[in-house]
């Protein structure tokens, strides 16, 4: 600390730039190692940005709270959100109701890193050294201090806030042994406070199961939990609207990343591999193969080597099927609201009007029971599509929040009539990818920049000349992720050889890139694969 202060005194006065010399330059700040990682060009430019490293055992932690990857994710997310007041000039990313892995703060072999952002100080184009002192020594170190060291925490808070993420990964691990696709335990808090807020709702209905679909899984201590099961199979979820059936829906899309205590949905469970499927107007599509829900397009041809610029919603929603099953989803989540219609069903009246022979796409209920044989499960959320009732190996109906299970009510309704489909047969496509393609794109944006940059802003990232639109994606994506889907697909690109896509994935998953200078999210290989189908570039495919 003494070395900084001194450094920064000297500074005082000094054009601006000089602060460059810090740069990569490591001190000592008491238990802390302050590392400038990156230093901004004028007061007004975007924040510098410091890493703040130390070892548990000197913060004061037992080794037993970090011990394995799990409890050092859980320890490193609540040590993220113990920074509820943030002073001037001083930032950190704000951690949403998901537990992550994160870059912003993280734990490794007995190693706490913290990522944060600092405005140093100046006046005009000229250095305030004691202003900067005081604020990287003084400041900063108060409030490093009262939230990151044991004796400062709340224990039982942090405990409790590390056992959750233990329960509901044990939870987890029960799906496939009970045979189920999805847990929803009893007295969960579904609905959120509004559309924009990730607070349970105050008044909100508790979840009660029905008694046909009860379950009871058990937690770490060997208590019982009870809530309910969704089989494996095709699910319906019906109901008048407003009355909460895409409330659970919603539930069960963000539950393949974990929540915090007090969320209301901290214990509902899922199918790691759950991806919503909806439809995504305009999307780029690169070479897949829609074919087993597409024929022959007029005009066009063959549907084994899909390209284009701008998907209608129909197609649009089956690329998005068939790219979710090849990057390996086995649970498929469908809210009618959002999907295309004539991707869903197509009624009696309108098979007589128009045949098959000049209809290119085969409904999903035409489909839907074949893909089910073949261990795919989907949950569909229908206030109209009364042809899934028939086709559902479970239904669950809403009535103000509350789940009543229809099954046997709905095995008595007409059954649906539909048209026999050539057989599926490899429906998950096993694409190679070469990105030497893509590679030609890794480079400046336009003649003034000289830096392959990455930008993330709104939904879309850039890589170079690469271009990704998120905006319609249908998994939740905060910035974080974003950026760390951008992240790994610049790697992922720049070092990539040509090989299977899933198997790639896969290879690249697991570790956020070493990246400074950036608030990072590990995302799911699900989310890591959708993104990269959706660069506006062409890619090659096997079947092309």
């Amino acid at each position: 600390m003494k070395e900084l202060h001194q450094r920064l005194l000297k500074l005082h006065g000094k054009p601006y730039g000089v602060y460059k010399s810090f740069q990569g330059q490591y001190f000592s700040f008491g238990d802390f190692t302050l590392k400038f990682t990156h230093i901004q060009g004028d007061p007004h430019a975007q924040p510098s940005r410091i890493m703040l490293s130390a070892k548990t055992a000197s913060l004061g932690f037992p080794e037993e709270l970090h011990c394995n990857p799990e409890k050092e994710m859980a320890l490193a997310d609540f040590l993220l959100r113990q920074f509820t007041e943030t002073p001037e000039n001083i930032g950190i990313v704000k951690a949403h109701c998901q537990i992550m892995l994160r870059n912003s703060m993280c734990i490794e072999n007995g190693i706490v890193r913290m990522l944060a952002s600092v405005n140093l100080p100046g006046e005009g184009r000229r250095i305030e050294g004691d202003k900067a002192s005081e604020l990287l020594i003084g400041t900063l170190s108060d409030w490093v201090t009262k939230a990151m060291y044991w004796n400062n925490l709340d224990k039982e808070k942090c405990e409790a806030h590390m056992q959750c993420l233990a329960n509901r990964n044990f939870l987890l691990s029960q799906l496939a042994e009970k045979k189920l696709a999805a847990f929803v335990p009893n007295n969960a808090i579904l609905p959120r406070e509004s559309g924009v807020s990730e607070a349970p709702m105050q008044s909100a209905v508790p979840f009660i199961s029905p008694p046909e679909l009860l379950a009871h899984l058990s937690l770490p201590n060997g208590e019982q939990i009870a809530g309910m099961g969704i089989p494996c199979g095709v699910t319906v979820i019906a109901g008048g609207g407003f009355h909460g059936k895409s409330t659970l829906l919603h539930a069960l899309e963000e539950a393949v990343y974990p929540h915090i205590p007090g969320d209301g949905r901290e214990l509902i469970v899922i199918d790691q591999s759950a991806t919503p499927i909806k439809t995504e107007e305009g999307r780029v599509v690169n070479g897949t193969d829609i074919s087993s829900l597409v024929r022959e397009l007029p005009l066009q041809g063959s549907t084994k080597c899909f390209t284009t610029k701008n998907a209608s919603g129909a197609t649009s929603q089956a690329t998005n099927l068939l790219e979710a099953l090849e990057l390996g989803a086995s649970t498929i989540l469908i809210d009618e609201d959002a999907s295309a219609v004539n991707f869903l069903i197509r009624d009696l009246r309108m098979r007589e009007l128009i045949n098959s022979k000049r209809e290119p796409l085969i409904p999903l209920t035409d489909r839907i029971r074949e893909l089910a044989s073949k261990g795919i499960n989907f949950i569909i959320v229908a206030g109209a599509c009364g042809d899934y009732l028939s086709l559902a190996d479970t239904v669950i109906a809403f009535t103000e929040y509350k789940a009543e299970c229809l099954t046997e009510r709905a095995k008595n309704i007409t059954k649906h009539i539909c048209e026999i489909a050539p057989p599926l047969k490899n429906f998950k496509q096993n694409r190679s990818v070469n990105t030497e393609i893509l590679q030609s794109g890794l480079q400046p944006s336009s003649p003034i920049e000289k830096n392959i940059k990455i930008k993330v802003a709104a939904g879309q990232i850039s890589i170079g000349k690469l271009k990704i639109d998120l905006r319609k994606f249908p998994t939740f994506c905060h910035q974080e992720l974003q950026r760390g889907i951008a992240e790994i697909l610049y790697n992922f690109i720049k070092e990539n050889n040509g090989g299977n896509l899933k198997e790639y994935f896969e290879l690249f998953y697991g570790k956020l890139p070493e990246n400074e200078a950036n608030d990072l999210a590990l995302p799911r290989v699900m989310e890591l694969g959708a993104a990269f189908l959706r660069i506006g570039w062409q890619l090659p495919s096997g079947d092309c």
